[in-house]
């Protein structure tokens, strides 16, 4: 079966990268996001998340508003949260010149539906950070929202360089595989 991948230019407005790329960089001073993990080795600091570390933060409202508009876009307002990390079922990363996401896929729910993301990058590094998924190089946009089951497909993010950092904000519920497969999830309705 063909990999289901959505994608929608301009979900979010330049001011509001703006302002969500603001609150990371203050997250990043602050260290609300600290090292990840680079194929199972923690404390990897080429690209600093907020996944492992919901009691150092709370998201503003804005943050939330944004989640709430992304889960009624994507039509999964009445599935699960991706609770199993992060906090408010949305998690960022800041992938700085020289880090890269090594090529995995993320875990399904405990109760075994499949995790579906519907991310936003914020900011785009100068070179590189593009994501490749089941081998396909996938060139996105800032601003641009994307949705696809990354525990059922492999992805990754190349080398990021130059002197910008690479900013996605991470959003999704837990489905079961068939609904999105189907298209019984509608995006957009």
């Amino acid at each position: 079966m063909a990999i289901r991948f959505e994608r929608y230019k301009n979900f979010v407005t330049p001011q509001e990268c703006a302002k969500l790329n603001a609150w990371v960089d203050e997250g990043v001073a602050n260290k609300w996001l600290d090292a990840g993990t680079d194929n199972g080795k923690f404390n990897y600091s080429g690209r600093v998340t907020s996944r492992m570390y919901p009691n150092r933060y709370k998201y503003p409202e804005f943050v939330r508003t944004i989640s709430s508009c992304v889960r009624e876009f994507c039509g999964v307002s009445n599935y699960g949260l991706i609770k199993w990390h992060g906090r408010d079922g949305v998690v960022v990363s800041c992938t700085f010149p020289g880090g890269y996401v090594f090529e995995h896929k993320d875990p399904k729910s405990v109760h075994g539906l499949a995790t579906l993301r519907c991310n936003i990058m914020t900011r785009a590094a100068d070179i590189g950070g593009i994501l490749r998924l089941e081998g396909k190089f996938i060139p996105l946009e800032v601003g641009e929202l994307h949705c696809y089951l990354v525990s059922e497909h492999a992805h990754c993010v190349s080398e990021v360089a130059g002197n910008t950092s690479r900013v996605m904000w991470m959003f999704g519920a837990h489905v079961p595989r068939e609904d999105w497969d189907s298209g019984l999830i509608k995006c957009g309705n």
